[in-house]
């Protein structure tokens, strides 16, 4: 079975008997308002091309990224989902080992053991307060290995300034990066596709699903220096987004005052809600992101989200699961105001 992430609604659903729609999903860290308006309309203007092929390499999607980000479009190479890429990475570059800078997504560590290769983990200190160890992957980093990076982290909610990335990246030539900046558009962080040019030893790995609410319709992208994306395209399928997606996908580049708008509620609302937390028996950590992890205090993490799930239909992550978390952790998404205060209400009536 394929389960174990967030934003498992159906599956649920289908559990619990009820409309999936029922579901307050909070497990899945996307857009916490509505997808830009105006997306469907394009979608429906544009059903009947379904009746063909999409564009075989997405040419009008990668000239779109081209000239957004101002790179080549030979260095954006869009998928079905940063998850296509993720799981062939390993296996195109065969290298020696697969580092995974942690606690992290579970995605990278697999691909890794699918692909046969050995793995390793820089694992952030919870007495830090989850910062990552930037300093212990440079240490730790010889040469030949494939090092997965999530930025800003998933599910810490933290954050590695680029100019800190960079340092250790062109001090180490020889390993490939691979950073995932899906969650980047959420934070006030420079990203890596700002560098000119791009770094030689990167990977870039960017989603539309998050940031644009759109993870039934898979979008995704890995941008890289045309020697690296060279290598790329030749383990790349033919046809590897649905004509709508990359529809989507052009539209969507061109919503800057959603993005925009999006940043600012979550900037008002992670204050308003650390402030509610608070006067919970629990901890939350710092997130330079729109989720939050938090910790229990003296609470089961397994318990709570089968209460929120089967009496309130509220659906959070249980993360005591991931790697390297030790404890009753969970995770969850920022949505509306009105939703978001449901949830505090929920927890408390467990919780206290």
């Amino acid at each position: 079975m394929l389960l174990g992430h967030g934003g498992e609604i159906y599956h649920l659903a289908r559990e619990l008997g009820i409309p999936a729609e029922k579901i307050a999903d909070h497990s899945s860290n996307i857009s916490p308002l509505p997808p830009p308006q105006g997306l469907y309309s394009i979608l429906e203007q544009h059903l009947t091309e379904i009746e063909h092929l999409p564009e075989v390499d997405s040419f009008s999607l990668r000239n779109k990224l081209a000239e957004h980000f101002g790179h080549d479009p030979d260095e954006f190479l869009p998928t079905s989902g940063t998850t296509e890429w993720i799981f062939a990475l390993p296996r195109i570059f065969s290298p020696e080992k697969v580092i995974v800078l942690g606690p992290t997504y579970s995605d990278y560590a697999d691909a890794a053991k699918i692909a046969n290769i050995k793995v390793e983990y820089v694992l952030a200190r919870e007495e830090e307060n989850f910062e990552p160890t930037i300093k212990k992957l440079a240490e730790k980093l010889t040469k030949n290995e494939l090092v997965f990076i999530c930025n800003p982290n998933n599910p810490t909610g933290r954050t590695i300034p680029k100019e800190e990335l960079e340092q250790i990246i062109k001090g180490k030539e020889k390993t490939i990066f691979v950073i995932d900046e899906s969650y980047i558009d959420f934070s006030h962080t420079n990203s890596l596709l700002d560098s000119k040019p791009l770094l030689p030893n990167v990977i870039i790995l960017r989603s539309f699903s998050k940031i644009y609410r759109i993870p039934g319709l898979r979008l995704g992208f890995a941008a890289a220096n045309h020697k690296l994306a060279k290598k790329l395209w030749d383990n790349m399928l033919p046809w590897a987004v649905n004509r709508l997606a990359q529809i989507a996908g052009i539209w969507l580049i061109e919503q800057k005052e959603y993005v925009r708008d999006i940043k600012k509620f979550v900037k008002e609302e992670k204050v308003r809600m650390k402030d509610k937390l608070k006067k919970l028996p629990l901890k939350t950590y710092e997130s330079d992101v729109h989720f939050f992890l938090i910790k229990l205090t003296n609470s089961s993490a397994k318990e709570v989200w089968y209460k929120l799930l089967k009496h309130y239909h509220i659906l959070i992550r249980n993360a005591s699961n991931f790697y390297g978390l030790k404890g009753e952790f969970l995770r969850f998404a920022l949505k509306t105001k009105k939703e978001n205060e449901k949830l505090v209400v929920a927890l408390e009536e467990i919780l206290v």
